[in-house]
């Protein structure tokens, strides 16, 4: 399962749609941003960027 489909099953589930999710892959380009937009992910980043990452989670889970 990829991360465009497990966004789109937790942000359609009444129980977990408030669950942040962030998209976290090498292969963020604009169309695959565009679609995790429109899919409810929080927050997408390319995999070179953990200082991102942590500084991202971090923020979601205050």
């Amino acid at each position: 399962m990829d991360g465009h489909r497990l966004t789109k099953l937790i942000k359609s589930d009444d129980k977990l749609k408030n669950i942040p999710v962030v998209i976290f892959s090498s292969l963020i380009n604009e169309q695959m941003r565009a679609k995790g937009e429109s899919l409810g992910a929080d927050v997408q980043l390319s995999k070179p960027e953990i200082g991102l990452l942590v500084s991202e989670i971090d923020k979601l889970l205050r």
